[in-house]
């Protein structure tokens, strides 16, 4: 929609380009003029040194750069001349064209899309000189009231007149100005067969566009919103994730496997026990000879106390027997003795271990064996837990049977990996988990419990080692 307003006040004033819009004109073409000798000049003296250069100037004459730089000095005092001629200082801020086009030519036809936008960021006195010389050049080509039209295209505020095809011969100076005048605001002027047009920047056309990216990210981030919440209740709707069993696997000869696994540790574990006597030997010497705060004693200590957590490891498996009957199990006090046990090595390395377990909870099992699953689930999660974090061991009666987990400090693992992590056929130090046999072990002890070990997220994001025991567990060997 379009509307031409009409409004007779006075009217728009005929004058042309006057002598200080022409000098700075001239001045403007003549720095460009001069920057384009200067840059030809240098390309002259700098030419290929293949090439036999004859120069005809005088020895004495005066160099070409001097010549240049004088006509620079020349161009700029004009330019600052002019400058400081404009009278008082002009408005600068944001000006609305339509509304200094009414002010400036009332008697014009203006049409103008309500709502569009037609401000712009300039000199107020600029401005209002370009609209009026627009103004003049479309009132002398034309019969009558010149017409004006001021379109919003976009980022862009388009003025645009027609001329007529009787131009006066003066236009094209008045066309120069007017296009260094709209470079100089950040647009251009477009002359189309009969039509010459100003473009300008509109004012707060980037702050829309901005607002305009922000609404559509915030409406994008509203669905993706709406979506993890259909997908959260979905799984809410479904029950307690944590109260579901690992998925069924076929049985893998978990009594034969743990029995190969018990053989391995014991021969390891003999071999071993007289390196870490050794170690702590000369540990104890070191300390002796150079005092216990050389780099040597401590070094050596910390060695020999990695060595027997990794023989305390071993010795879990080694000391369970091969033939143990099932008897009635008090889960808590197994976890309360397990805890207690492990308070020397979690304090070494500085981690707390916190227990969740109900005040009794039985069942049928092999004590040993579910001590030696317990406790190696218990330092798997201090070899992965830094120093000052803190590991929680947890026991709850679940429908299916007792589940049992330990959380800790480490990073966990991809889904894709923790199979093969569980077995020792990947490098559990690759995904920043501890390597040693704890883990091992302890999987190996509920697969023979008729149990399945399992890697996971706890509820709070930390990495989780559970398994899901029944009631009446065990199997005969």
């Amino acid at each position: 929609m379009r509307g031409v307003f009409w409004h007779d006040r006075r009217i728009v004033s005929q004058e042309r380009l006057t002598r200080h819009e022409i000098s700075w004109l001239l001045a403007q073409e003549a720095r460009g003029a001069a920057r384009a000798l200067r840059e030809g000049v240098t390309q002259l003296r700098q030419g290929p040194v293949t090439e036999p250069r004859i120069i005809n100037e005088p020895a004495d004459g005066p160099e070409v750069e001097t010549t240049l730089d004088a006509l620079d000095d020349a161009i700029t005092m004009l330019s600052d001349l002019n400058t400081g001629t404009r009278g008082a200082k002009a408005r600068r801020g944001r000006i609305d064209l339509a509304a200094l086009l009414m002010d400036l030519a009332p008697n014009t036809r203006i049409a103008i899309e309500p709502g569009a936008g037609t401000e712009v960021f300039g000199d107020e006195q600029d401005l209002r000189r370009m609209l009026n010389l627009l103004v003049t050049q479309a009132g002398s080509a034309q019969i009558g009231a010149a017409e004006v039209k001021i379109l919003r295209q976009a980022e862009w505020v388009k003025v645009s007149v027609e001329l007529g095809p009787d131009a006066l011969g003066a236009a094209e100076l008045e066309r120069r100005w007017l296009s260094r005048m709209a470079t100089r605001h950040g647009g251009w002027v477009e002359l189309e067969g009969g039509t010459q047009s100003i473009f300008l920047p509109a004012d707060g056309a980037s702050d829309q566009r901005e607002v305009v990216e922000l609404r559509k990210e915030l409406v994008e981030a509203q669905q993706q919103g709406e979506a993890y919440a259909r997908e959260l209740a979905s799984v809410l709707t479904a029950g307690d994730i944590r109260t579901e069993p690992p998925p069924s696997i076929a049985p893998r000869g978990g009594a034969q496997r743990f029995e190969a696994l018990q053989s391995t540790a014991l021969g390891m574990q003999r071999a071993l026990k007289g390196l870490v006597e050794g170690l702590r030997a000369d540990a104890s010497l070191a300390s002796a000879e150079l005092g216990e705060t050389s780099s040597l004693a401590q070094s050596l200590s910390k060695r020999a106390a990695a060595a027997a957590e990794v023989s305390l490891d071993l010795a879990l498996a080694a000391d369970c027997p091969f033939d143990e009957p099932k008897s009635e199990v008090s889960l808590p006090n197994l976890l309360r003795t397990a805890v207690g046990d492990a308070e020397q090595r979690a304090a070494r390395h500085g981690i707390s271990v916190e227990l969740k377990a109900p005040a009794e909870l039985r069942l049928s099992s092999r004590p040993k064996t579910l001590s030696v699953l317990v406790r190696a689930m218990l330092h798997h999660a201090l070899s992965a837990t830094p120093r000052g974090g803190n590991v929680t061991v947890c026991a709850y009666a679940v429908e299916a049977g007792i589940l049992l987990s330990t959380q800790d400090g480490g990073p966990s693992v991809p889904e894709a990996s923790r199979a093969d992590v569980l077995r020792n056929r990947a490098d559990p130090s690759a995904f920043g988990r501890p390597t040693g046999v704890a883990l091992l072990i302890a999987e190996a002890a509920a697969e023979t419990l008729d149990a399945t070990l399992e890697l996971r997220d706890g509820p709070d994001g930390q990495a989780e080692v559970w398994t899901l025991l029944g009631r009446g567990l065990g199997r005969g060997r």
